[in-house]
C-alpha cells in the first residue's frame, strides 16, 4: 500500500504493508530513529 506522511513538514511516499505499525514505518522505512517504543500497553 503505497501511503503519503507528512512528518516535520516533509512529506514522504512509503510503500508498506497497511498492518504495519505506523511506529515502524517512521523507525524502519524513515529512519526517524528517534521515536521509541515503550511497554506496548498504555503507552
Amino acid at each position: 500500500m503505497l501511503l503519503s506522511l507528512n512528518v516535520n513538514g516533509t512529506t514522504h511516499e512509503v510503500d508498506t504493508d497497511p498492518e504495519t505499525p505506523l511506529l515502524w514505518v517512521l523507525r524502519e522505512k524513515l529512519r526517524l530513529t528517534g521515536t521509541k517504543f515503550g511497554c506496548g500497553i498504555a503507552e
